[in-house]
């Protein structure tokens, strides 16, 4: 079997993305699908795709480590470190490399990575609201929804950061007050200030989140600053979760080595696809930090990390949009997503297990 062709397909969602498939072909007809989506740059990742392309045209598609080193190390393409969105258009192919691998086997990629054929992942989704009342009512819909775990960014939405007041604060203990009445103690509560505090703050705003009991609070300080993020997570009790925007294990380790995270982020695009990912989980069990996917992707990115997080010994949550954000996401899809008691099925199918059913799609579907 040989790789003959790489296409790309972007499919316009109601959240403001384009998913950015890509998909591998061969001589025998078989075809994988790998999602690229890197938001708002999506056409320039689509374009990186093609620059790729020619590298791996005519080589056998299993063989994907030596695929993902060439394209990644940059002997031959020239990008070396090409940044995000290099590993993005890396991690379509990467995916859509072990979706075909899977199909050809006749086997999940869970199982092919290790782990069993069919497996359940925790997930949580998102909630929000400009004042107290709003901000509870949509949390309980995410509840009603089937969610157990649900994430905002209260803290952003009362900062502007770096720094943060004393009025600030006081509101922020307010709004969680007001969530745990509403919610009670057994819904997973999450933060994201994405970065905005300097390290003072965010350990202020940490301490502050203690008596919540958060799963995590992600991101509290700037992603280049791993330090900075240790300084936060030395001095409380609330886990500290991030590392989304990085884009190889190496990065990862610079975290791991300072303690800077209890629970690493990484995406599944950004990090370059589903073979890095699964030597960034290595990498984090060996510090006992546990794993929690950056997941803001359509169903073949959701998946493909999903199945990441069936096979490794350190899985934590996973994030997902909530089926009410994309109403339509499973109509073009011949086998839904499944949410069941706020957990994700990753059923026995082969390769990543996600088929478009082509006719539904079409309507969506617009040129890269």
């Amino acid at each position: 079997m040989k790789i003959t062709d790489v296409t790309v397909q972007l499919v316009q969602s109601d959240c403001g993305r384009k998913w950015t498939h890509v998909w591998v072909h061969t001589d025998e007809g078989l075809s994988g699908v790998g999602e690229a989506t890197y938001s708002h740059k999506e056409l320039v990742v689509a374009k990186m795709v093609e620059e790729l392309k020619p590298f791996i045209l005519g080589r056998d598609p299993f063989a994907i480590e030596d695929i993902y080193q060439d394209l990644f190390n940059g002997g031959k393409t020239g990008y070396r470190t090409g940044g995000i969105i290099f590993t993005s258009a890396i991690s379509g192919i990467d995916q859509a490399l072990w979706d075909l691998k899977g199909k050809a086997l006749d086997t999940p990629v869970c199982a092919l990575l290790g782990g069993t054929r069919s497996s359940k992942i925790p997930v949580y989704s998102h909630f929000s609201g400009r004042d107290t009342q709003s901000m509870v009512a949509d949390a309980q819909r995410m509840v009603a929804e089937g969610f157990n775990a649900i994430k905002s960014s209260i803290t952003m939405f009362e900062s502007a950061g770096p720094r943060i007041s004393h009025q600030q604060l006081r509101t922020i203990d307010e709004r969680y007050d007001a969530l745990r009445l509403a919610l009670g103690n057994d819904i997973e509560l999450m933060d994201d200030p994405h970065g905005i505090f300097n390290p003072t703050a965010a350990l202020e705003v940490a301490r502050l989140l203690e008596p919540y009991r958060l799963l995590f609070f992600e991101e509290p300080t700037i992603p280049g600053d791993p330090r900075g993020y240790a300084r936060v997570r030395e001095g409380t009790s609330t886990a500290i979760a991030g590392s989304e925007r990085l884009t190889s294990k190496n990065r990862f380790n610079d975290y791991f080595r300072v303690g800077a995270v209890d629970i690493a982020q990484p995406d599944i695009v950004y990090i370059g696809g589903i073979t890095e990912m699964k030597k960034v989980c290595a990498l984090a069990e060996a510090y006992q930090v546990s794993i929690a996917p950056h997941n803001t992707k359509g169903p073949v990115g959701i998946m493909a990390a999903a199945h990441v997080m069936a096979a490794i010994p350190n899985p934590l949550i996973q994030e997902i949009l909530a089926p009410s954000r994309v109403p339509w996401r499973n109509d073009v899809l011949k086998n839904p997503l499944t949410i069941e008691d706020g957990m994700l099925l990753v059923p026995d199918r082969p390769g990543l297990g996600v088929e478009f059913d082509d006719d539904s799609l079409r309507s969506h579907i617009v040129a890269p």
